[in-house]
């Protein structure tokens, strides 16, 4: 029977271990990257007026990884020992976590957004009565 090892990634072992910086980088730009066709498929399940809770759930996913997940490999790089596969344990490990919790939390999410955007419209209907007097 083979035993699980932390020293192994999807066979990037290697790449990791050399580079351990392009574990930031992937940290960076994979919710960026990922965040567009996402977003693209949303704006189709809303044409058809589909469901879009498990869309919302991933575009709170990408956006509290993106946030957090960069924090939080900065700060395991520059404090730990820059093990690539370890950070990228790491940071699967908060995107797995941000997953769930976006789960779990997505319509209060959905409300919250949307009650900041409503005070955010208000505002600046205010700015703009004020500026016309």
């Amino acid at each position: 029977m083979m035993e699980f090892s932390f020293n192994t990634f999807f066979g990037l072992e290697r790449e990791l271990a050399e580079n351990p910086e392009m574990v930031i980088f992937g940290a960076l730009f994979l919710p960026l990257i990922a965040f567009l066709p996402v977003v693209l498929i949303g704006w189709i399940f809303r044409k058809l007026k589909f469901n879009k809770y498990i869309i919302h759930v991933l575009l709170y996913t990408l956006l509290f990884t993106f946030l957090l997940g960069i924090l939080t490999i900065f700060i395991l790089y520059f404090i730990t020992d820059k093990n690539g596969v370890k950070l990228a344990y790491c940071w699967l490990t908060v995107l797995i976590g941000m997953f769930f919790f976006s789960m779990m939390n997505a319509n209060t999410l959905t409300k919250m957004f949307t009650d900041w955007s409503k005070i955010i419209k208000e505002k600046g209907e205010v700015v703009r009565i004020k500026n016309k007097e």
